[in-house]
């Protein structure tokens, strides 16, 4: 039988940050059968990491998420049979009309941007630092896509984290397509998060219902609408306060 609920949560400084509050809250969702999808900027391999770390804190060998959406969106790998592999469907639909070279030609131009370590990049994925005028650089960045006719999403962060994704991906998007892969509808879904790349699972018009965790960043504290509920708790605590309050613990 199906899953009937899913959470989408976001790694660092939301589902990590308090060990034991994450060993709760992963105890948690398995006793209520609740389906967990990361949903991150991170790659896969930094998550078989934080796996491998996080059991000197008492995180089983066999815990693992059903789902992994990396990279801010632009990876979505399932577990199955002891293993995640990649979901090569996701590929092909945020492929079309992307073009990462005439994306980076834009961003090189822009002064105050650094660009990322290689790891953080993909084909998918343009990945930079920005911290200096940020607002006039991002504006800067959005027009001169629009001019050049570019479909591109621009995802700001942390206050420093700029990414260049295609336009049907991102994380919102994602958590939809792995909402559909498990037959899951909108209703039966909770997103979690901390930061401005978690904004784009919290958007209305995909009909999600979500938790702010009570550290998250300003860009998110921000953010006020019927359908997002902020947590006090930080964290994991947070993120279980969340679905306390929802009624799915």
């Amino acid at each position: 039988m199906p899953a009937k609920r899913m959470l989408a949560t976001d790694l660092d400084g939301t589902f990590i940050g308090d060990d034991q509050a994450m060993l709760r809250l992963w105890d948690a969702l398995q006793t209520h059968g609740i389906l967990v999808a990361f949903s991150t900027g991170r790659h896969l391999q930094s998550i078989q990491d934080f796996y491998t770390d996080k059991q000197q804190a008492g995180l089983s060998a066999s815990d693992r998420s059903d789902a992994c959406i990396c990279m801010v969106g632009t990876d979505v790998y399932f577990w199955d049979r002891g293993a995640y592999y990649l979901d090569p469907t996701w590929h092909k639909i945020i492929a079309e009309d992307w073009d990462k070279d005439a994306v980076e030609d834009i961003i090189r131009s822009i002064p105050e941007t650094r660009i990322q370590d290689e790891q953080w990049q993909s084909p998918f994925k343009s990945s930079h630092y920005l911290e200096e005028n940020v607002e006039e650089r991002l504006a800067e960045i959005h027009g001169r896509l629009e001019q050049a006719g570019i479909r591109a999403k621009v995802v700001y962060s942390a206050g420093k984290f700029l990414d260049l994704l295609p336009i049907r991906s991102g994380k919102g998007e994602a958590v939809r397509f792995v909402a559909r892969h498990y037959g899951l509808g909108p209703e039966n879904v909770i997103t979690s998060g901390d930061s401005g790349n978690d904004l784009d699972m919290m958007r209305p018009e995909l009909g999600f219902r979500s938790i702010a965790v009570g550290n998250a960043e300003e860009e998110l504290q921000g953010f006020r609408a019927p359908h997002v509920y902020h947590a006090h708790a930080f964290y994991a605590a947070g993120v279980q306060e969340g679905l306390e309050a929802y009624g799915w613990l």
